[in-house]
């Protein structure tokens, strides 16, 4: 064993807690290393004055005295947003649950919302259909016009595909 697994398992070997297989691997380790030797004597030297100071008392004033001083020192709260931001603690699935709303209303109005743009081309489109049509009816008009030298015109007459009238 290294002296890094030697050092973990020293307090395991003081109190007398390990396997005999480690146990003896510790103490062959020993052996050869003075330096885990050196801090297993300070370890029992630390733990014996720890047993020989025992346990200390408080005051029996010692946690009324405590809390009066708590309540003069304690933090003195600043109003104001900054401190209002710093003291809010967010709910992170609340947060989630937030985003998630606005991101599906967000894509909603996208889909779902009219299309102005169509609707001003719409209008432009009727106007223009408008005009073709009223532009038609004058063509019409000037052509049957412009074609009444040649006599009367017959509507039911056929026009074939050689210019003449059958």
């Amino acid at each position: 064993m290294d002296c890094k697994n030697i050092k973990e398992n020293l307090v395991q070997y003081s109190l007398d807690d390990l396997r005999d297989t480690e146990k003896i691997s510790v103490e062959s380790h020993l052996e050869s290393c003075s330096e885990c030797r050196d801090y297993l004597a300070e370890s029992e030297n630390l733990w014996n004055l720890l047993e020989v100071s025992g346990e200390i008392e408080p005051d029996a004033e010692f946690l009324s005295n405590f809390w009066d001083k708590v309540n003069v020192d304690g933090p003195k709260i600043k109003p104001g947003f900054i401190h209002w931001i710093r003291n809010i603690n967010l709910n992170w699935t609340l947060a989630g649950a937030m985003a998630s709303i606005f991101l599906v209303s967000i894509i909603t109005f996208g889909v779902f919302s009219t299309d102005t743009r169509n609707s001003l081309l719409m209008s432009t489109d009727e106007r223009d259909e408008l005009v073709l049509m009223e532009l038609d009816d004058a063509i019409a008009k000037e052509t049957s016009d412009v074609l009444s030298i040649y006599g009367p015109w017959d509507s039911e007459a056929d026009v074939n595909g050689s210019g003449g009238v059958n």
